[in-house]
């Protein structure tokens, strides 16, 4: 098995994560929350897409813009990887284990589909790129056209003309291995050496939506933290001068809310067959069963009479699902979503093949190794574009 390959290691360290077949409305609920933003959240994230796309226009040999793109990140995780003397904690950096021991790089390597990560930070960038005014509006990666602003950032990003013929080097020897890095290539895709220019432009666009303008101005205002409580969410809402966004975002709070409660309830099962399986019966019995699914169908009745018509149905299902009715019968429902981790025989709960001891919950745009840390029952586009407004040179008052 190759360097390159996901290992039965891995795939219990980056743990499963679990969406229960709300994936669409997530990406739903992602754009209202803030639109365009799609998985953005670090300056050379864009850079690294755009100069994909830009490249993929000159190469003689015959990449695909998606392959390209991926190579350069993987490439600048690599040496991230590599120059560090311990533990790289920085999560726009991924491939963290898979680069720990390699000490030359192919393009070839990790240009194959799955060979560097599942969830690249190219994929991430396929709506955002379109979002932020950096390419026209397309659904793949692949069909993307640079705009102007698209363009003049991969030519901000590769303006060393030395790092530049390196790396289209890299990409055309396929399967030649890069192992000494010089400076000027090295400065060039790392994410920390996103320079002046490269921050203003993605400051720029960013702030180009009125939307997104808006809820960056109440961030000044309040901490990202205070939005998990009643509070300080409160005074987010009402900050929201257009009562259709705030409408929106505050559908989008519940359902947060939802996603949290949905995956109590999970791990309170999970914990609960860790010695063995149970009947969904005999599990609806258990008070810490009770508890979990008692907040769940309170979150359920909440967003559900909540939704708009135009909400995705996706969400309405789940309600409807968790809303009301016998336990036992929510209990088989909620674990029947999640296949990987319950293996559901009639009303037997078992532990399935993805059996873990720690749930985590899903967002489409996340990538593994940058969604390991402390959750909070937020929309994850707010947290990502104050981040991203942060790296792009913004300063925010509660900054640590």
């Amino acid at each position: 098995m190759t360097w390159g390959a996901i290992e039965p290691a891995e795939n219990s360290a980056s743990r499963l994560r679990l969406d229960f077949g709300l994936r669409p409305a997530i990406l739903r609920f992602n754009e209202w929350a803030a639109p365009g933003l799609g998985g953005a959240f670090f300056v050379r994230q864009l850079s690294w897409g755009c100069m994909g796309l830009r490249l993929a226009q000159e190469l003689e040999r015959q990449s695909s813009a998606a392959r390209i793109a991926e190579g350069i990140e993987a490439l600048a995780s690599w040496i991230s990887v590599r120059d560090s003397a311990g533990r790289v904690e920085d999560d726009r950096v991924q491939g963290k284990r898979k680069f720990a021991e390699v000490s030359a790089l192919s393009f070839d390597a990790v240009s194959r589909g799955g060979a560097y990560v599942t969830v690249p930070f190219r994929r991430a960038a396929t709506r955002a790129l379109p979002g932020l005014g950096f390419c026209h509006e397309e659904a793949r990666f692949n069909a993307l056209s640079l705009t102007q602003h698209g363009s003049e950032l991969a030519e901000i990003a590769m303006a060393d003309v030395d790092a530049r013929a390196r790396l289209v080097d890299w990409l055309e020897a396929g399967t030649a291995k890069i192992r000494r890095v010089r400076d000027t290539l090295r400065k060039s895709l790392l994410p920390e050496f996103a320079t002046d220019l490269e921050r203003a432009l993605v400051h720029r666009q960013v702030l180009a939506h009125e939307g997104r303008r808006t809820i960056a101005g109440l961030l000044h205002q309040i901490p990202v933290d205070d939005l998990a409580g009643e509070q300080g969410r409160g005074r987010f809402l009402e900050g929201l001068p257009d009562p259709a966004m705030r409408a929106r975002l505050a559908t989008c709070f519940a359902f947060e809310d939802l996603r949290a409660a949905s995956l109590a309830a999970a791990q309170e099962v999970s914990d609960a067959i860790h010695g063995g399986s149970l009947t969904a019966p005999s599990l609806a019995a258990r008070a810490g069963v009770r508890a979990r699914f008692g907040a769940l169908e309170k979150e359920a009745s909440a967003l559900g009479t909540r939704l708009p018509q135009d909400a995705p149905a996706e969400a309405a299902a789940f309600c409807a699902e968790q809303a009301g009715g016998p336990l036992a019968t929510r209990v088989l429902a909620l674990c029947s979503r999640v296949p990987m981790i319950f293996s559901v025989f009639g009303e037997r709960i078992d532990q399935g093949i993805g059996y873990t001891d720690e749930l985590v919950a899903d967002d489409p745009y996340d990538a593994a190794e940058a969604n390991e840390g402390r959750q909070l029952p937020i929309p994850r586009p707010v947290i990502r574009l104050r981040r991203l407004l942060e790296e792009a040179g913004e300063s925010f008052a509660d900054a640590r």
